[in-house]
């Protein structure tokens, strides 16, 4: 089963959206330098509004029950790599906060109704028009106890934000999502299935996570024979999950 590989550019609710991806290259992606300019607390139009992060946020929540994980990621709009010493706060009559952005320039949007209800916006220490902005669906599985009910209601929570939350001319560019990947970055790795039929599905499957790197996966479908839903999936240590598709 192949990940989906689209990477668009096409505008959406005030994004500079490049792909709503099920599934981030083997080698890790440079980050940009530092700009030698910084200019602090600007509002940038890549940048979705706050209103609406928080919207598309609360609504994937509700409807993914907690199951599907919305990220959004910004990076440089000239070299498509994370940004050193980016800052994002949120900025009202009064200051919310600053994101926590990880390394790779990954985000979730703090779900504050103070700062829903002051109007506040996000503001970067970045030039105006040098970020874009991207969301990813990921699952949200447990570390432990890892039941295959997990992944079908996951894939379902997927498909139901897909069809219900991003417009049309989004959905145009997202491929269906048919599954979960369990994966590593190193091969050799597995996931041990119990119950009656217990048995070891190996990470072998080559795919692709929401950065372009390669990885190794046990791939699991939504419709697995022989699989009930209360059976305990146990992965090798030092897993991620991607939502797989066509």
């Amino acid at each position: 089963m192949k990940a989906p590989s689209r990477f668009v550019s096409i505008a959406c609710l005030a994004l500079a959206l490049w792909g709503v991806r099920t599934v981030a290259r083997a080698d890790e992606p440079a980050v940009e330098d530092a700009p030698s300019i910084v200019v602090e607390r600007v509002r940038d139009p890549a940048m979705v509004p706050y209103r609406k992060g928080y919207e598309l946020t609360r609504r994937v929540h509700d409807v993914a029950g907690g199951s599907v994980q919305l990220l959004f990621r910004v990076r440089s709009a000239k070299t498509k790599q994370p940004v050193a010493g980016l800052q994002i706060a949120i900025e009202g009559s009064k200051s919310y906060g600053t994101l926590e952005i990880s390394p790779e320039g990954f985000f979730s949007i703090p779900l504050d109704d103070a700062a829903l209800g002051d109007n506040a916006e996000f503001v970067t220490n970045q030039k105006k028009g040098s970020l874009e902005l991207g969301i990813t669906l990921k699952p949200q599985l447990p570390s432990e106890g890892l039941r295959y009910a997990m992944i079908v209601d996951a894939v379902a929570a997927a498909r139901r934000a897909i069809r219900e939350i991003l417009p049309w001319y989004i959905r145009l560019f997202v491929g269906s999502v048919n599954g979960v990947g369990i994966c590593y970055a190193e091969p050799g790795a597995g996931v041990e299935i119990s119950g009656a039929g217990a048995a070891r599905r190996p990470a072998e499957q080559s795919e692709t996570d929401e950065l372009d790197r390669k990885v190794h996966c046990a791939d699991f479908t939504d419709h697995e024979k022989g699989l009930a839903a209360e059976t305990v999936l146990v992965p090798t240590a030092g897993w991620q999950a991607i939502f797989l598709g066509s």
